[in-house]
């Protein structure tokens, strides 16, 4: 994904939607910011140069979407907000005979691949995408699980001062319930805990009922309102 900085306050990122070229994706730079009118504007002058024919936001907190409904956007998905103590549990779970190894970047086309059985369309990330998803926090961590040397499972989590994020999660359709996210879970938050982390927040589909129920499964608690992906027609 290629990368247009917004040189304001209010920074974003501009890039393509994985694998659809004519869809902008925009990602604010911090959840905290709250845009103006005039910052949407210029997001979607720059998005109109780039030929898009659409769009589309990042997970926006509540706080600032309003400039974006000013302007035009409409909501494409809403997404629960869960948190938990980065205190790791008492009761880890067993690995066995799995071993987590670290997800390098000449590996993300394989890890692409389970990302999109794993996710329907359009939600789903190609390898340009999850390495733009390592970069956006100060320090991340990335691991993936192989069975008979075949990739079946990854996450990617990241840090930003006292905060942890669980920013990617995938299990391939084929491996699921043998505890594999479960493993990446834990692994993350032990990171976090020893690098100084208070909190973990992970974001995902409000209808989504398998991931809110593994979620709440290793200790997070969903959060009042929603964070919102908005889109917007440019032609």
């Amino acid at each position: 994904m290629s990368s247009l900085a917004a040189a304001r306050p209010a920074r974003a990122r501009l890039g393509r939607w994985p694998y659809d070229e004519g869809v902008a994706h925009l990602v604010l730079l911090d959840h905290q910011m709250v845009p103006t009118t005039s910052d949407v504007g210029d997001w979607i002058a720059d998005a109109t140069e780039l030929g898009a024919r659409l769009v589309r936001t990042g997970a926006l907190f509540p706080n600032a979407t309003g400039a974006f409904l000013e302007s035009g956007f409409q909501v494409a998905d809403s997404l629960a907000l869960l948190t938990r103590s980065a205190t790791p549990r008492t009761n880890p779970p067993a690995r066995g005979a799995v071993r987590l190894r670290r997800l390098r970047p000449t590996m993300l086309s394989e890890a692409a691949a389970i990302d999109r059985r794993s996710f329907a369309s359009p939600w789903a990330n190609d390898a340009s995408a999850l390495g733009d998803i390592m970069t956006a926090t100060p320090y991340h961590r990335s691991r993936s699980i192989d069975v008979d040397g075949r990739m079946v499972a990854f996450s990617i989590s990241g840090r930003a001062d006292r905060s942890g994020y669980i920013q990617r999660l995938a299990v391939d359709p084929s491996a699921r319930r043998h505890g594999f996210a479960h493993l990446l879970i834990d692994d993350a938050v032990r990171w976090m805990s020893r690098r100084g982390v208070s909190d973990v927040m992970v974001n995902t589909a409000a209808n989504n009922h398998a991931a809110l129920a593994l979620y709440d499964s290793v200790g997070f608690e969903r959060q009042p309102g929603t964070l919102l992906i908005l889109e917007r027609a440019l032609r």
